[in-house]
């Protein structure tokens, strides 16, 4: 009773900043938001950090393989669900997706990663509001083989942020464009194009995110300019190629 008047409240807070996301097979024509079915993640930008360089060096192998080793530790543990880099050559490195207790743990674990005691990179958290279910079955197979097989595949990550015409004011015009962000989000879950999206809380700027399965960066963008808050200005989108299992997501 606890996680499901939680939910609630996160939909009556966040409802008319603009991210509440859906997941039902309601008539896309009906005039109430659809339903949804949401648990709490801390998702993790890893960027660069103040030491970071692009040589390669036996120091930096070095590193670099006790990331990759924490990485299996924390998904060991059952802590971290997801984790992948980006694909293109920006400041961000890539992304962290914990199912931990608090923001705290999940902190706490990702200070263990050498490329982070080393300064060759930085995380910044956020508590995350995601479709249930991502990683489950995926770490359950994990923790009893280590060895289980994973599907690395592109996709495409998109930020969500504050436009120029941003309001969190309750008034008609948002209300309505919020609804129909809502049902382009259902709609493009249904899809299968959309195998996650959230809103970030206390993201500041960054209100929330989209992943799309494609490999293309052009239809990942014609995608999510095509939302209505987006369309209208009151978000910007921000968009990554990302490369990820694609047994994390919830089918």
């Amino acid at each position: 009773m606890k996680r499901i008047n939680f939910l609630m409240l996160v939909l009556v807070f966040l409802l008319p900043a603009g991210l509440v996301f859906a997941q039902s097979a309601e008539n896309k024509d009906e005039k109430a938001p659809p339903k949804f079915d949401l648990d709490q993640y801390q998702f993790g930008l890893l960027s660069r950090g103040p030491k970071w360089t692009a040589e390669n060096s036996p120091e930096i192998q070095k590193i670099q393989d006790g990331h990759m080793a924490n990485i299996q530790k924390m998904a060991s543990l059952g802590k971290l669900i997801a984790a992948g880099p980006m694909m293109d050559d920006g400041s961000l490195r890539g992304i962290f997706i914990f199912k931990a207790a608090s923001l705290e743990e999940a902190q706490s674990l990702a200070a263990e990663d050498p490329a982070i005691k080393a300064g060759r990179l930085e995380l910044t958290l956020f508590n995350w509001m995601g479709p249930k279910g991502i990683g489950v079955k995926l770490n359950e197979e994990f923790r009893k083989d280590p060895n289980t097989k994973m599907t690395m595949g592109k996709h495409h990550l998109v930020l969500l942020k504050k436009g120029p015409k941003w309001s969190g004011a309750q008034t008609p015009e948002n209300q309505k464009l919020q609804l129909a962000h809502m049902w382009f989000i259902k709609r493009m879950m249904d899809s299968g194009k959309m195998p996650a999206a959230g809103p970030l809380i206390s993201g500041g700027d960054l209100q929330g995110l989209f992943v799309f399965d494609t490999e293309s960066t052009q239809e990942a963008r014609t995608w999510a300019e095509s939302d209505p808050k987006v369309k209208a200005g009151y978000l910007i989108v921000e968009i990554h190629p990302w490369y990820v299992a694609r047994e994390v997501w919830p089918k």
